[in-house]
């Protein structure tokens, strides 16, 4: 079978569109990225050193397309009554999971079910219920009733971002026939961490990418992204506003220190053998 599709470049990122059972068809990628203009002294020259300024997060690094094959199934979302737009959820453990709080889900409470799908395995429709919420940390904890949501302790193998790590966003903010469709984009932490436990991602963020978890290169999930540097003046291609700048990540890592009483007791717990 024998698809064409047509990759769309956002600001900041590679973007693309992918439909379902993906992985076993071919492609062709096209750009639709103006012909270079004739080259103008000032190119040839270059610019005056002295005003020279470089970034090096600014790069726009392609996605790693045999890492989206190998976690491609943990691209979780929800949906919500008022509209068909999914909003982004990660695995944590194979019965845990977590969205973001802020916007429309701080109409979120305790005890509130949800229903979990994944955008490439069409089978999985877990139900789940918030069970705890993490101000600080913009976070919504969510847990099955038994079913497992991934076959993976993703958190207890989580480790920190590092300045200079590589990463793959995974995210909802694609729309297409009035629905969302699964975004990919890479980037680079650009910073350490900071005083409200945030690390800045240089991938830019679109409405629909909020709670999207952020990968190592390595298939290991070690954040989440939940806010993003506002750039007001920029807009995606449906003329929706978009903030533009670079992402904020929070480390899975730092969700584990607050959800212990929530974490299964491991197999060779020798717990029950203490006593006060």
């Amino acid at each position: 079978m024998l698809i064409r599709y047509v990759a769309k470049l956002m600001k900041l990122a590679r973007v693309f569109l992918l439909p379902y059972e993906w992985s076993s068809m071919q492609f062709f990628v096209e750009s639709d990225k103006a012909p270079p203009r004739p080259a103008t002294p000032a190119d040839i020259e270059g610019p005056n050193p002295k005003k020279r300024k470089l970034d090096p997060y600014s790069e726009q690094l392609a996605v790693n397309g045999d890492l989206v094959a190998s976690i491609g199934r943990y691209a979780l979302y929800y949906n919500v009554k008022k509209d068909n737009y999914k909003r982004c959820s990660i695995p944590l453990t194979p019965r845990l999971a977590a969205t973001f709080r802020h916007g429309d889900n701080k109409s979120i409470k305790i005890g509130d079910e949800i229903i979990i799908h994944s955008w490439l395995d069409k089978n999985l429709k877990v139900a789940t219920v918030a069970v705890k919420i993490l101000e600080e940390y913009d976070t919504i904890i969510l847990q099955t009733d038994g079913e497992d949501l991934s076959d993976k302790d993703f958190i207890s193998n989580s480790g920190y971002p590092r300045k200079g790590m590589k990463y793959l966003l995974m995210g909802f903010s694609i729309i297409h026939e009035k629905t969302s469709h699964l975004s990919l984009s890479s980037g680079i932490i650009a910073t350490e961490v900071t005083r409200k436990l945030r690390y800045t991602g240089s991938s830019g963020s679109f409405k629909g990418d909020s709670g999207g978890g952020c990968w190592s290169e390595d298939g290991h999930l070690m954040g989440m992204q939940i806010e993003v540097e506002k750039v007001l003046h920029t807009k995606d291609t449906n003329g929706r506003p978009a903030t533009g700048g670079r992402c904020c990540i929070i480390a899975i890592r730092d969700i584990l220190a607050n959800i212990q009483d929530l974490m299964p007791m491991p197999a060779d717990s020798d717990a029950d053998n203490w006593s006060e």
